[in-house]
C-alpha cells in the first residue's frame, strides 16, 4: 500500500513542466470527456440499455395483433375433375395455388401488464446501472489523472536527491584526497549515490507505468503531454448524516436496485394473474384457384376463443414462490446496499479528515528536514559534519517530500472518494458534466477511434 501511495501524486506540489513537442496541456476534465467518448465502457453501458429496451418492445409486442400470410404453390402430375350436375369440376388443378392471411389478437390476458411493467422497470434500473458504470470510469479516469502527477512529483523529488548525492560524492572525494576526510565518508557518498539513482529509475518506471495506465482509461495515448493541476475538488457542505441522507436519496445505483426490486414484484405478480380467463380473437382469410366441390375460390372466417386453464398442477404457485424470494432478495439487497453506502460515506469522511490532520505534519516535517538539510550542508562545507551526516540529512528531506507527496495524493484522493460516495462526478456535478467550453483541447489525433 505505501507502494502505491509513493506512486501518486497530490495537487499543487510541484509547478506545471513545458508541454512536449508542442502539445497542448491535458487538463483532468479533457482526459474524463475522452475517457466516456473512446473508452469501450460507455459502448457497453449503451449496447446494455438497448438489450433492455428490446425486452420491453418484446413485452409490448406479446399485447399488439399479429398478421401471418403463408402461401403454397402445388405442381401435380395430372389434373383431377369432376362432372357434377353436367358441369366439368377441378377438383385438383395441375398447378394448384394456396394462400391464407391470418389475424391473431390477444383481447385479454392481464398477465401481459405486470410483464411490461416488470420490462418498463428493467429499462429504468438498466439506464441507472450503465450511468453508474460511466461514473465509474470517471472517478477512474481522475484517480489515474492524480497518480501520473504524483509519480512525477517524486520522480523530481528523486532526481533532486541525486543531485545532492553527486555532490555530495565530489566533495567527499575532494576531502579525502586532500586528506581531511576518511575513505569511509567517500564510499558512504557513493552508496548514497547508487541508492538514490535506484530510487530515481523506479520513480522514472513508475511515471511511465501510471501514464500507460492513463492512455488505457482514456483510449488514447498520452505519451509525455503535460497534465495541468486540477483545482481542489468541491464538496457540499453539511453534516456526516447529511451526507449520508444525500447519499441514500441520489445515487444512481441505489435508484437502480429499488427498479430491479420493483422489476422482481411485478414478476411475482404475473403467474397469480394466471386463473384469469385469456380471450383470444382470431381472423382467417384463404384465397385458392382450386374451388372444388364448394365452388369458392375464396373464403374467411373470424373466431373467439375463451381459454381458462382452472389447475395446473401447481406450477403458477411455484413459480410465484420462487419470483416472490427474488423480489424479497431484491428487497433486501436495497437495504444492504443503503446501509453499505452510509457506512461508505462515514469512512470516507473520516479517511479525509485524517489525510487533512496528515497533511499538516507533512509539511511540517518537510520544513523541519529541510532546516536540518540546509544546517548539515553548511557545516559540512565547513568542515563540521561528515559525508555520513550529509547523506543522511539528504535521506531525511526525500523521504520527508516523498511523504508530503502521499499525503497530498491521500487527501485529494480522499476528496474524490467521499465525492464518489455521495454519487457525485469528479467534478463535483450529480449529474454527467457536460462538455467545458474549450477549457482544454481534446487529445490529439495519435488517440485511435473506435
Amino acid at each position: 500500500m505505501k507502494r502505491l501511495a509513493a506512486l501518486c501524486g497530490a495537487l499543487l506540489l510541484a509547478p506545471p513542466t513545458l508541454a512536449v513537442d508542442g502539445a497542448e496541456p491535458l487538463t483532468i476534465a479533457a482526459a474524463i470527456r475522452s475517457a466516456l467518448a473512446v473508452n469501450e465502457i460507455p459502448a457497453i453501458a449503451a449496447a446494455r440499455v438497448e438489450h433492455a429496451a428490446a425486452l420491453r418492445r418484446q413485452a409490448v409486442a406479446a399485447l399488439v395483433p399479429r398478421l401471418t400470410f403463408s402461401t403454397t404453390y402445388t405442381r401435380r402430375a395430372q389434373e383431377v375433375t369432376r362432372e357434377i350436375d353436367g358441369d366439368e369440376v377441378t377438383v385438383q388443378a395441375i398447378d394448384a395455388l394456396n394462400g391464407q392471411a391470418l389475424a391473431q389478437a390477444t383481447l385479454v390476458d392481464l398477465r401481459a401488464l405486470p410483464l411490461l411493467r416488470a420490462a418498463t422497470r428493467g429499462v429504468a434500473a438498466q439506464r441507472l446501472e450503465s450511468s453508474e458504470l460511466e461514473r465509474a470510469l470517471a472517478h477512474d479516469t481522475a484517480t489515474g489523472f492524480l497518480l501520473v502527477l504524483g509519480a512525477e512529483q517524486l520522480r523530481d523529488a528523486a532526481r533532486e536527491r541525486v543531485r545532492v548525492a553527486a555532490k555530495t560524492v565530489d566533495e567527499a572525494r575532494l576531502r579525502v584526497e586532500a586528506g581531511l576526510a576518511g575513505r569511509n565518508d567517500a564510499t558512504r557518498a557513493e552508496l548514497e549515490l547508487a541508492t538514490a539513482r535506484l530510487a530515481e529509475t523506479r520513480a522514472t518506471n513508475d511515471v511511465d507505468l501510471s501514464r500507460r495506465s492513463l492512455s488505457f482509461l482514456v483510449g488514447g495515448e498520452v505519451g509525455e503531454r503535460q497534465l495541468v493541476e486540477p483545482d481542489d475538488l468541491a464538496l457540499p457542505a453539511g453534516s456526516l448524516a447529511e451526507l449520508a441522507e444525500r447519499a441514500v436519496a441520489t445515487r444512481a445505483d441505489l435508484a437502480a436496485l429499488a427498479e430491479r426490486h420493483e422489476q422482481a414484484r411485478q414478476l411475482a405478480v404475473a403467474p397469480r394473474l394466471g386463473f384469469v380467463p385469456r380471450l383470444d380473437a382470431r381472423g382467417l382469410y384463404t384465397g385458392t384457384n382450386e374451388a372444388g366441390l364448394s365452388g369458392r375460390e375464396e373464403d374467411w372466417n373470424v373466431a373467439v376463443t375463451l381459454i381458462w386453464e382452472l389447475f395446473d398442477g401447481g406450477n403458477r404457485s411455484a413459480l410465484a414462490a420462487q419470483l416472490d424470494a427474488e423480489a424479497e432478495e431484491a428487497e433486501l439487497a436495497l437495504a444492504q446496499s443503503r446501509r453499505a453506502v452510509t457506512l461508505e460515506v462515514g469512512l470516507s469522511a473520516t479517511e479525509l479528515t485524517t489525510s487533512e490532520a496528515s497533511l499538516v505534519q507533512a509539511e511540517a516535517r518537510l520544513a523541519a528536514a529541510r532546516d536540518n538539510a540546509l544546517e548539515v550542508r553548511e557545516r559540512y562545507g565547513n568542515g563540521l559534519a561528515t559525508a555520513l551526516e550529509q547523506a543522511d540529512a539528504a535521506v531525511e528531506q526525500f523521504e520527508a517530500e516523498s511523504e508530503l507527496v502521499r499525503q497530498r495524493y491521500t487527501r485529494a484522493l480522499s476528496r474524490l472518494a467521499l465525492a464518489r460516495a455521495i454519487g457525485l462526478w469528479p467534478d463535483g456535478a450529480s449529474e454527467p458534466p457536460e462538455p467545458a467550453a474549450d477549457d482544454s483541447p481534446p487529445l490529439p489525433a495519435e488517440i485511435s477511434s473506435r
